[in-house]
């Protein structure tokens, strides 16, 4: 049976007693927002511990992602980058997170091979420095996001070179690409730890509930290319018991 977390954006959609009932994991999305203040923080984590205190499921956490750049050569970029992505491994530390997701911030249109392999050796020393400096014993999740194909991010992933960093493949931007999602599956299937799943129309991210023939697409790349990574759900749900069922086929 398939490990499956359900994404909320705030704690008044987490519904403990439903997803222990159902036994699925939870991705609280509440870190997203860059512009939290220490207080409100502070609040949001208080207010999570309590009830994860009765949770058995898996957890994971969405980091902030909106201008950060973590391999900028602007250095001061880089300075803002960190801290909020410290901020997002603080949080998960206090909440006993077991994934932390932060979207890769490939930008494919500067494919060039110098700016490819700095940003990747940047991201390499980034990813070094703040686990070393936090000591978060979790793992990190680098998710496609502007990315038409998988090549970029899988150089990415084999610079860094880390185990506790692998990859959340996120089908829906993946479908937003120029490669179809067995091409993404097959290429990065040593690295795919997490799915984000999700669909559109093609034209932009409207994170829309994919179709069964979806589902069955996917299920059927999993078992060729022989991986069982988590399902996280990325959309807006009305029954959430109904559409589980959808996924334990």
């Amino acid at each position: 049976m398939k490990n499956i977390l359900k994404t909320v954006r705030d704690i008044d959609e987490f519904h403990i007693e439903l997803f222990q009932r159902l036994d699925i994991g939870v991705e609280i999305q509440d870190f997203t927002e860059p512009n939290l203040t220490r207080k409100e923080m502070v609040s949001i984590i208080d207010g999570y511990r309590k009830v994860f205190s009765r949770f058995e499921g898996i957890k994971a956490l969405h980091g902030p992602f909106l201008d950060l750049k973590p391999a900028s050569p602007d250095l001061q970029i880089r300075e803002v980058s960190y801290k909020r992505y410290l901020n997002a491994i603080y949080a998960a530390e206090q909440l006993g997170i077991d994934y932390i997701i932060f979207h890769s911030q490939i930008n494919p249109s500067l494919n060039e091979p110098f700016l490819e392999n700095l940003n990747n050796r940047q991201s390499k020393e980034f990813w070094v420095k703040i686990l070393k400096e936090t000591g978060y014993r979790g793992t990190i999740l680098v998710e496609n996001i502007f990315e038409e194909s998988p090549e970029m991010l899988k150089k990415y992933i084999e610079t860094v070179n880390m185990p506790n960093v692998r990859i959340n493949l996120d089908i829906g931007h993946s479908k937003l690409g120029k490669i179809d999602l067995e091409h993404w599956i097959r290429e990065l299937r040593d690295y795919i730890e997490y799915i984000h799943i999700h669909s559109n129309r093609g034209v932009y991210d409207e994170h829309i509930s994919p179709s069964t023939e979806e589902i069955e697409k996917l299920y059927f790349l999993l078992d060729k290319y022989d991986i069982d990574p988590l399902l996280s759900l990325e959309y807006k749900i009305e029954d959430l018991e109904e559409e589980i069922g959808r996924y334990r086929l």
